[in-house]
């Protein structure tokens, strides 16, 4: 790479990191708790705004409101899970889901 060139690496977290990969680059912290799921929703949603499927879009907002809601989050909120498990994890795995879903139907 020339002093030009920057590399930007995205990881989960830093648990295997050395002190001294991480004193050789910035990093920059952003809590799921702090931003909510609803942004990453947003954005995944968006590749279906971009392939002009109203109807795609329309199910999935109806179908976020209806059975991703705020009753429901906090019901999981308060279960017990045998791992330690994130709102924007479990939205991330029914957005994957979906995406497969749809992926068969075409």
């Amino acid at each position: 790479m020339t002093d030009a060139m920057r590399l930007i690496l995205e990881v989960s977290n830093l648990r295997s990191a050395t002190p001294a990969t991480v004193s050789r680059g910035g990093v920059l912290f952003i809590n799921d708790q702090d931003i909510g799921w609803l942004p990453f929703f947003n954005s995944w949603l968006s590749k279906y705004k971009k392939a002009a499927d109203g109807y795609a879009e329309n199910v999935f907002t109806l179908a976020l409101s209806t059975y991703v809601n705020e009753s429901f989050l906090d019901d999981l909120r308060h279960k017990n899970h045998i791992a330690p498990v994130c709102e924007l994890g479990q939205i991330e795995t029914l957005t994957m889901i979906i995406d497969k879903m749809c992926e068969r139907l075409t």
